[in-house]
């Protein structure tokens, strides 16, 4: 087709998703999402670059791309890698030093398309230093902002604030476009660009089938009433506030029939609950899931809860938020960073290190099912102006803007 625009997205993180198998992260399935969308539009030319140089990476792109985009195989640029990268003790070095390592990586047939792209991996510097224009997906600058983050994190971080200095990015958010403004003036804020992300329209939606919930009750051991909680061992994330406002709201009010239940990380909750010294009676009212949630049940865990809690202190997106909206779920997120944007009026906003502040919003959803109702259906609505396909149409009208500068 004339007039296509030459996109080479890096097959890095493709290159992962085929190692990762099942378990993939939010980030690989942000990328397929996308990127099965963006093949099938007919004003962009796709292909993909090995440009991970080790041999592991090298095999897992090309079985990822036949066994998803089998039309795409014959568009993979890719060399033999470094004989070095396939003996077992220099992989790991391979794997984090080889942005520095001299090696040419710059394939022609790179070269002679208009923007080379990364959904999460700063470019190397055979990237870097190619002639193409350049973009990648800006998440946020999180580890560069909190203490106790891994160094290989953080450095991966400056990685990318580096990589979009005279290029392009698209940002998750205006909320994180704003805070990598503030964070680094040589960026030009008319290279940023915002898409915000979306939920799983096959894993999150309304599930309230009565088999269903017996069926994931029965696996998980589920109480009947309970508020959710879904979120890693990050600090971050404030689960500590929200057992202790549990905590009080059951002391003042004596409930016998509601509980809490706490999803993402068995360890850290269960360490969290010792380190609060929760009394007997509070902890028989918190279900911590031990058991790894298979995606197939995340629609129906979401759905049969009277409310989803994600009083987080710094988001970059709250993809959590949104998916428990698109299952209908009341809910209810702090007043911090990228939140308030997500969720709009559709959702109880609560300063997220006040403690009677985030009681209230408990009792006050456990109370009312009418309150339920309102920002469940409001929830619901909201979630419909997210989508993976609004989603990869403004990375392809980007990506037209980026090629015609």
């Amino acid at each position: 087709m004339a007039n296509q625009t030459k996109v080479v997205l890096d097959g890095t993180l493709f290159a992962e998703c085929q190692m990762q198998g099942e378990n993939r992260d939010g980030m690989m399935r942000l990328t397929e999402d996308i990127t099965e969308r963006l093949i099938l539009n007919d004003s962009l030319d796709i292909s993909f670059s090995s440009s991970l140089y080790i041999h592991k990476y090298d095999r897992a792109l090309k079985k990822f791309i036949q066994a998803h985009y089998p039309q795409h195989t014959d568009k993979i640029f890719s060399k033999n890698p470094v004989y070095l990268s396939n003996i077992l003790k220099w992989k790991n070095l391979f794997r984090t030093y080889l942005s520095k390592i001299p090696i040419s990586l710059s394939y022609q047939e790179v070269s002679n398309n208009d923007i080379f792209h990364s959904f999460y991996y700063p470019f190397f510097n055979s990237i870097k230093k190619n002639k193409i224009k350049k973009s990648i997906t800006f998440l946020d600058i999180i580890p560069l902002k909190i203490n106790g983050y891994p160094k290989d994190l953080i450095h991966r971080t400056k990685q990318v604030v580096e990589s979009i200095v005279g290029n392009f990015a698209i940002s998750i958010s205006d909320y994180s476009k704003q805070d990598l403004l503030n964070f680094d003036s040589r960026i030009r804020e008319e290279n940023i660009f915002v898409v915000p992300l979306a939920a799983s329209e096959e894993l999150f939606y309304r599930n309230n089938n009565l088999n269903d919930w017996i069926e994931v009750k029965n696996k998980y051991a589920l109480p009947d009433n309970y508020f959710l909680t879904v979120a890693g061992n990050d600090s971050r994330k404030n689960v500590r506030t929200i057992i202790i406002a549990f905590c009080k709201l059951l002391d003042q009010e004596k409930f016998q029939d509601i509980h809490l239940v706490l999803a993402g990380n068995n360890i850290h909750n269960h360490q969290m609950l010792d380190e609060l010294k929760v009394s007997t009676a509070n902890r028989k009212k918190i279900y911590i899931l031990n058991a790894y949630i298979d995606s197939k049940d995340l629609a129906v865990l979401y759905s049969n809860a009277l409310c989803f809690f994600f009083i987080s202190l710094y988001e970059g997106f709250g993809l959590p938020a949104l998916e428990a909206m698109q299952c209908g779920t009341p809910t209810v997120v702090s007043n911090t960073t990228s939140l308030p944007e997500v969720v709009g009026n559709a959702a109880i906003i609560v300063t997220p290190t006040d403690i009677t502040e985030v009681c209230n919003a408990m009792y006050e959803m456990y109370s009312s099912e009418q309150l339920r109702t309102k920002y469940s259906e409001a929830g619901f609505e909201r979630s419909k102006l997210f989508s993976w396909q609004k989603c990869a149409n403004d990375y392809a009208q980007i990506f037209h803007e980026i090629s015609s500068r």
